[in-house]
């Protein structure tokens, strides 16, 4: 099974890419084989809304979301990553998402297992956990907090039921002082790979 990691930070080695390394490092110990990207260093236009996908199923601007797509594709799993920008996604979270729009005819991400890390300063989580949690359901992608407290009736915290994990850090690097947003991450790591696993033994 293939989980792939997404960190939509602008930050290079941020508290989010902190964060997300701790989802997958959690899913690669339950068997996982594990990718992250960053969209720091990648070039994503906007969705400039042409709608020629809606026929030719192919997204017409030739930037660094065409691996993306194959990426996305390939995954049994994908586990998001996104800071908290003025109570929300950040902008390169939000981008990633518009330009999913292709994938949306077919619904190729249906059945794929998603998961959501969110670090925040202070409040706005639950916010960007909505957004993340409305593109799942677009997509029909598997919500990996629900399915495996369904699965195994193992209880989760009160935070992870916003809809995936969040820690709290404001300076680089200091999230690794959040230990129960350290854990909730984890949390999320074996969710999304539990699940994926509970849906192989079905097929």
């Amino acid at each position: 099974m293939k989980v792939l990691g997404i960190v939509c930070s602008p930050r290079i080695g941020g508290n989010t890419e902190i964060l997300v390394n701790e989802a997958l490092a959690s899913a690669k110990e339950i068997g996982a084989e594990v990718e992250l990207i960053t969209l720091a260093d990648k070039n994503i236009s906007f969705c400039d809304g042409c709608d020629s996908c809606t026929g030719t199923k192919k997204c017409r601007i030739a930037d660094d979301m065409q691996e993306i797509y194959l990426k996305l594709l390939e995954a049994d799993g994908i586990i998001f990553g996104t800071p908290v920008y003025f109570w929300n996604v950040s902008a390169q979270a939000k981008a990633l998402i518009d330009r999913t729009y292709v994938l949306r005819e077919g619904r190729r991400l249906r059945n794929k297992v998603a998961g959501v890390v969110v670090v925040a300063r202070r409040a706005g989580a639950t916010q960007a956990f909505n957004a993340f949690n409305s593109f799942f359901a677009i997509h029909r992608m598997i919500s990996a907090t629900g399915a495996i407290t369904y699965a195994t009736g193992q209880e989760i915290g009160p935070r992870e039921r916003g809809g995936g994990a969040i820690a709290y850090a404001g300076k680089k690097g200091e999230v690794r002082q959040d230990e129960q947003g350290m854990g909730e991450a984890r949390f999320i790591g074996m969710a999304v790979a539990r699940t994926i696993q509970k849906y192989k033994e079905k097929d």
